[in-house]
């Protein structure tokens, strides 16, 4: 006899790839769009096994099945879920509406292998005088009893799954398979049902031979003699363990994180809201820490993101290390964690669990051989101090994370009520970002360098400023981190060197002395995959030659991905422009990559000038960075000069350059060049 299969999907492709699989064991298949449109075929066509997905508009899976269990009970169903709908699709089989489920996307094998199984299974019900060997060859355990529940035949699939043979359980009751987990109501239930109804249907846990306790779905019927009365029972089950393995794996996927296998947002919350529910019972208080990695892209960009991935799965195993087994850390996505810390004492508890996870950071990640030194940035919000609500909490947490960010990273803050404002404004700020560089709101002030053996200007160091019509100037220190985070870096930092080397080309022939033009790289910029090619087109549309260009990198982009950035930088030293290493000191230095890169100069941080005319500490760590270069032979520029006693120390301790206040802030192109003919002037009227 023919088969008969119908497969019901709202969607076209997944139809056409089941048609695809199946067609090649012989069936006649029918297709439908709709459990409507399933229905009508059903009144024209005898159909053997049906699979249809769960979600459909108007008609679920479920839904749809269910009605045809009603009117065309001898069918077999099969229903296509994905994990969102398992609760629904386990319900349905407990209820009898379906006979099987496939998690999507399915297994090839073992679909083409189980719709066989259906069709054998409609097969022996329809092939009655046929029992014998169905009773022999099935897959399903197959134990008949009498009315008392002796054991009287069983078949080889029950000696499959029980492990018992026929002749070890003839004789005995069904008790010798109980496992001890479903109480004397669950089977006095089951015997109700079956005096009233004649069958059974449902699961249950059954211990098999070697002792192994085993999910099954079972169904019991009743069979009767000619006066209507009950003389046998037969039981039909299925091991289902794999069922049940992939139901935990679905149950596991839905509320864990697949790549840190730590609770996602949804658990998380859940197990907020069960916390939340506990304190307001017992008058306690919790926290909720938001955790953020610091330059998290900078890994992504430089090492790619399976490196990225290993970084996270290695925060992961920290953070967990550094909590209580009754607390939760949970990954929201991307590099942001959350930690739930119940049943808190007191406020000061929360920071203490905060300061132990910024020590567990300190210590090296050894990521495909690169020693990385990752930090990160904590937000807490406590209940019921912060806010009442989950949602709340979260939103508190978050804003204090940012807090802590704009503290310098690497650190934790608690929340406080002006945050939410400060948020808000971060908010606007980025989106005004977005359309600065369309709208024309970028500038570019320059701050001159001087030679502290000629004091000639030898150099510019271009600074990006940021205009804007409702703001007025915004801090850098408010736009660079948003631009490196949005990733606008890059068009802006394209936009920077094309106005400073333009502009620099301008200087020149206007007949200023010629100089170098000193430009920040970002590390999102350094690990562009055209940039060298980039660099040099602006440069040939300039005309400006590469001796007038130095960009400046700092150290932390050295540290990782070293043989990969060497390559970089080999590249960019061959057009013949110049490699500064900037705000040397305030990173973790490496002294090798000194030697192995081709740089050129080293400027010192602002933060070492700055207190050396009081600090001996600092002269000290100025004078031995000086020397190092010097037997590098890399020139040394200090930032930050502003008087001129550090002016005087520094020409002793034989820096070659400096920059600062003492010579000039910052200025507009327009205004700088005004500058330079004042100081040409002063030179002239020297030398006259």
């Amino acid at each position: 006899m023919e088969r008969t299969l119908l497969l019901v999907d709202d969607e076209p492709k997944i139809l056409s790839a089941l048609r695809r699989l199946l067609s090649r064991d012989g069936y006649r298949i029918l297709t439908a769009n709709s459990g409507r449109e399933g229905l009508a075929l059903l009144e024209n066509s005898d159909v053997d096994v049906i699979i249809s997905d769960q979600r459909m508009p108007r008609m679920t899976g479920v839904e749809f099945l269910s009605e045809v269990k009603e009117l065309f009970p001898q069918t077999v169903r099969i229903v296509l879920s994905a994990c969102s709908d398992f609760g629904a699709v386990t319900e349905a089989i407990s209820m009898g509406a379906v006979y099987n489920f496939f998690a999507k996307p399915w297994n090839d094998g073992l679909m083409c292998a189980n719709v066989k199984e259906a069709f054998r299974r409609v097969e022996v019900n329809r092939k009655n005088n046929q029992l014998t060997r169905v009773f022999e060859s099935t897959i399903e355990g197959i134990m008949i009893t009498d009315t008392r529940g002796v054991i009287r035949v069983a078949n080889p699939a029950f000696t499959a799954i029980t492990g018992y043979e026929a002749d070890e359980v003839i004789g005995q009751t069904a008790k010798i398979l109980h496992s001890g987990r479903q109480d004397k109501q669950f089977y006095k239930d089951m015997w109700q049902s079956l005096l009233d109804t004649g069958h059974w249907q449902g699961e249950i846990w059954n211990r098999r031979k070697s002792g192994e306790v085993y999910p099954e779905l079972l169904a019991i019927t009743e069979i009767t003699d000619s006066y209507g009365r009950a003389v046998q029972y037969v039981a039909l089950f299925n091991d289902i363990t794999e069922q049940k393995k992939n139901e935990e794996r679905i149950a596991h996927q839905v509320y864990h994180d697949a790549l840190t296998g730590l609770p996602n947002r949804l658990l998380f919350y859940d197990r907020l809201d069960i916390a939340l529910a506990h304190v307001k019972r017992n008058g306690q208080k919790l926290a909720v820490m938001f955790l953020d990695m610091d330059r998290f892209k900078n890994v992504n960009d430089s090492l790619g993101h399976s490196a990225g991935d290993l970084l996270l799965q290695r925060t992961a195993e920290r953070l967990t290390q550094n909590i209580r087994k009754e607390d939760t850390v949970a990954r929201l996505g991307g590099d942001e964690f959350t930690v739930l810390l119940s049943q808190l004492t007191n406020v000061g508890s929360a920071a203490e669990v905060a300061e132990k996870i910024l020590d567990a950071f300190k210590r090296p990640m050894n990521i495909d051989g690169h020693e990385l030194f990752i930090t990160a940035s904590i937000g807490i919000s406590i209940y019921p101090d912060d806010a009442q609500q989950a949602e709340s909490l979260m939103k508190n947490a978050d804003a204090a994370m940012y807090r802590a960010k704009d503290c310098g990273r690497n650190n934790y803050q608690f929340y406080s009520p002006a945050m939410n404002a400060r948020a808000l404004e971060r908010l606007a700020l980025e989106s005004k970002l977005r359309f600065a560089l369309q709208r024309g709101e970028f500038m570019l002030h320059y701050q001159p360098q001087m030679d502290l053996y000629t004091g000639q200007i030898i150099g510019m160091e271009v600074l990006l400023r940021w205009n804007t019509k409702d703001w007025g100037l915004v801090s850098p220190a408010e736009f660079i981190p948003l631009l490196e985070e949005t990733g606008l870096i890059l068009p802006v930092g394209e936009w920077v060197l094309q106005q400073a080397c333009a502009q620099n080309s301008a200087w020149q022939a206007d007949g200023y002395p010629p100089m170098c033009i000193a430009v920040n790289l970002s590390a999102r910029q350094f690990v562009q995959q055209n940039l060298v090619r980039s660099i040099t087109d602006i440069l040939e549309r300039t005309g400006l030659a590469a001796q007038y260009l130095e960009l400046e990198i700092t150290e932390s982009i050295m540290m990782d991905a070293v043989s990969a950035k060497l390559k970089v930088l080999q590249a960019l030293k061959a057009t013949g422009l110049q490699i500064a290493v900037d705000d040397f000191g305030t990173g973790y230095s490496s002294l090798s990559y000194l030697k192995r890169f081709p740089i050129d100069t080293i400027k010192i941080d602002q933060s070492f000038v700055r207190d050396m005319t009081r600090d001996p500490a600092d002269v000290a760590i100025v004078e031995t960075v000086i020397a190092l270069a010097h037997n590098l032979k890399h020139k040394v520029i200090a930032e930050g000069v502003e008087t001129q006693e550090q002016l005087a120390l520094l020409r002793r301790l034989g820096c070659d350059e400096i920059q600062g206040y003492l010579l000039s802030r910052p200025l507009s192109a327009e205004v700088m060049s005004e500058w330079l003919d004042q100081q040409l002037y002063v030179k002239h009227q020297a030398q006259g």
